[in-house]
């Protein structure tokens, strides 16, 4: 009770009271010994009813000996009751009722208040318990004034389980700080008023004003607020105020102490008044001398003083987040040994640990030989592995994932994705009590991650050199840049489609206002365009052919003839050699004789011994030209609706990068049939010389000494 101690000296004090003033009467008695030993609430006044609950309980145990009680005078006839308000009827938005007001209920309205919450309350009304503060919702409508709706704030349960979780409270720190929480017992938006987000609205007003108002009346203002809500609403308004669902109740009531009475199970919602409220709710009240639930006992040893208890949260708040449950544990057992050990219960307190931690600690320090050294806890503690309960387990997830069972018709998992959801509902079929996270983290054990498939592959033959060839790629155009001999990266970007057709990515326009484009990309006259891209390793230079026809080898050819001819011979006046890099498919498959026979004639027509590197399968993004020019020109296109073939070369001549790419445009519209075929005398003719290391990736084409009839 209030800042004091209940000592020995407060105890002899009690019973010379009530042997001093025989004839006065037990409440006298009470606010007597409530006024000489300072025992106060929170808002100032005697701790009467506590005070009168002690004095029994001691005159039951034959300390003390109390007058007998006053027979009560019979009770004044009740007032008639006032009426509720008269209906209204409000349908609109929540502007046309502004300015909302929530103000306190003056004196004179609280029947009127009463009367209208018990008729249109779905939970009905008689009376408010405990400490409580009524509420007007207000507003203006067509110019009047009108009462919108009203709350009511009142005490908190006694005993609510999801919120002493939330709040990490035990029996001592809910028997000591329940008064910092109240209640919102009752809400209420008047039938006929229809107005969106006025509830949400309304409650954050009360919020706002509730501490404020309730440290006025009562002298101490609340720290968490509470509310309960039964079926069949669902609370759509504290959660649109943010309020944070903790659970549900069992459905018992404050009148059923023995449990036996069924009631409705109702949602529990909270909201905290202030940003450390956990800390408001553990160690920052007194503690009062306790007498609830049929027991008197008193309160543990105050701390020495404020700055003592201060100084211990303060560094207990700083150096907790750096130490574990043990280094927690014992630091806590230090500050317990520093003030005294029969003070570890307030110790536990400010630390937000429960005493029976801050007692192991002491029993370590006591002797330290207990204390492991490397590990947090003693070994067997906590709950046993899944793996450890159901010794099956492991091995029946180890079958439902194994390769071999794939083909297997009578696998559960047959044609089905292997989600952890999907694992954990046939082991649990199977009679095995798993959650979806224990079946991925029993996967990580097994050894088992997420896994793509992989192009390893070529036919029916496994590609084992790919990292081989990368290598010798690279030393490869290494050897040529040393001697100035010209590198080029080539491929085909992908198609594109002419016309005011929507293109993937966003750009920057009037809010609200997006380009204006066809509902379906269907070819239009102007057809599709394929942009062949010649990219120059060293120079950091390119030239994108825009061919308005098909993609083949003759195409490809003759954009690396077009930009040998306008970029290339200027740059390498002496070049002997051109290597190219470049994938295994479309217009520059290497099993192709057309393009073996086109790369023979480029030699000719150039003088040029020709290099071909090929990138293994499945890596042609591996390609210097994908990631250093066609990546940019997609980002330089995207959102850009391509509707001629002006702004494609347009757009492609404009990508620039940070490292000084240039890229020339030139477009082609030449016609390039397929289906040609290549005969057998002239694939002869082709003066190619293979590789031992993979000959289908690695091969040089030589010019004829003299031209070809």
């Amino acid at each position: 009770m209030g800042d004091h101690a209940f000592s020995a000296a407060d105890l002899d004090l009690v019973c010379e009271v009530t042997r001093r003033f025989p004839r006065l009467s037990r409440w006298e008695l009470a606010l007597t010994i409530c006024e000489n030993l300072g025992w106060e609430a929170p808002n100032g006044q005697p701790r009467g009813n506590s005070c009168l609950v002690l004095l029994e309980q001691l005159a039951a145990a034959g300390r003390v000996v109390l007058p007998p009680k006053v027979p009560h005078k019979p009770h004044r006839p009740r007032a008639r009751p006032a009426d509720a308000l008269p209906p209204i009827a409000i349908v609109g938005s929540l502007a046309d009722v502004r300015p909302v007001t929530v103000m306190p209920v003056p004196p004179e309205e609280r029947a009127a208040w009463d009367a209208t919450v018990a008729a249109e309350h779905g939970m009905g009304f008689r009376r408010a318990f405990g400490a409580h503060q009524r509420y007007w919702i207000r507003g203006q409508f067509e110019g009047r004034p009108v009462i919108l709706g009203a709350l009511l704030f009142a005490a908190s349960a006694r005993h609510v389980a999801c919120r002493d979780l939330w709040l990490d409270w035990g029996p001592l720190q809910r028997k000591r700080f329940r008064q910092r929480l109240v209640a919102n017992s009752r809400f209420l938006i008047r039938a006929g008023v229809t107005v969106p987000h006025l509830a949400s609205h309304a409650l954050a007003l009360a919020l706002r004003r509730l501490p404020e108002d309730w440290r006025l009346r009562f002298g101490y203002a609340p720290v968490v607020v509470e509310t309960f809500v039964s079926a069949p609403w669902r609370g759509t308004c504290y959660r649109a105020a943010n309020w944070v669902y903790l659970g549900h109740t069992t459905g018992q009531g404050r009148q059923d102490r023995r449990y036996e009475q069924p009631g409705s199970v109702k949602e529990v919602f909270a909201y905290p008044l202030v940003a450390n409220f956990r800390q408001a709710l553990v160690a920052d009240a007194p503690a009062p001398v306790g007498a609830t639930e049929g027991h008197t006992k008193p309160a543990d040893l105050p701390l020495p003083d404020g700055v003592a208890a201060e100084h211990i949260r303060k560094r207990f708040e700083l150096l907790s987040p750096w130490l574990n449950e043990k280094q927690r544990r014992l630091l806590a057992a230090v500050e317990a040994t520093l003030i005294g050990t029969d003070r570890a219960g307030q110790v536990a307190a400010l630390v937000h640990l429960a005493p029976s931690s801050v007692r192991a600690g002491l029993r370590e320090l006591a002797d330290p030989t207990t204390i492991e050294p490397e590990r947090v806890r003693r070994p067997g503690g906590g709950r046993k592995p899944l793996t450890e309960l159901d010794p099956g387990l492991r091995d029946a997830l180890s079958r439902l994932v194994s390769p071999a069972t794939r083909g297997d018709p009578e696998w559960p998992l047959c044609w089905t994705n292997k989600s952890t959801r999907d694992l954990a509902m046939v082991l649990q079929a199977q009679g095995h009590s798993i959650s979806h996270v224990t079946v991925g983290k029993l996967l990580r054990d097994l050894g088992y991650s997420l896994q793509a498939n992989r192009k390893v592959h070529e036919g029916k033959m496994p590609v084992a050199d790919r990292d081989a060839q990368f290598r010798r790629i690279n030393a490869d155009v290494q050897a040529y840049q040393s001697n100035g001999q010209p590198i080029i990266s080539i491929d085909t970007k992908k198609k594109e489609v002419v016309g005011n057709f929507k293109n993937a990515g966003r750009e920057g326009q009037a809010e609200k206002h997006p380009e204006a484009v066809g509902m379906h990309d269907f070819p239009t006259e102007l057809g599709k365009v394929s942009p062949h891209g010649v990219y120059d390793l060293t120079r950091n230079e390119a030239m994108v052919t825009v061919g308005t026809d098909h993609d083949t080898a003759v195409f490809a050819v003759h954009s690396i003839e077009t930009w040998w001819t306008v970029l290339g011979r200027a740059a390498y006046p002496g070049a002997k050699q051109l290597l190219i890099t470049a994938d295994g498919g479309g217009s520059n498959n290497p099993r192709t004789r057309l393009w073996r026979t086109q790369l023979q004639r480029l030699a000719d027509a150039t003088g040029l011994s020709i290099e071909v590197r090929h990138f293994p399968p499945g890596t042609s993004k591996w390609n210097a030209i994908e990631h250093r020019l066609f990546s940019y020109i997609s980002i330089n296109t995207r959102g850009r609706p391509l509707t001629s073939y002006e702004v494609i070369v347009n757009v492609i001549a404009h990508t620039t990068t940070a490292t000084g790419l240039q890229v020339h445009y030139p477009l082609d519209p030449t016609p390039y049939p397929t289906g040609i075929v290549v005969s057998g005398e002239e694939f002869q003719r082709v003066q190619i010389e293979p590789e031992a290391f993979h000959p289908e990736w690695n091969y040089r084409v030589l010019p004829h000494a003299a031209p070809v009839p």
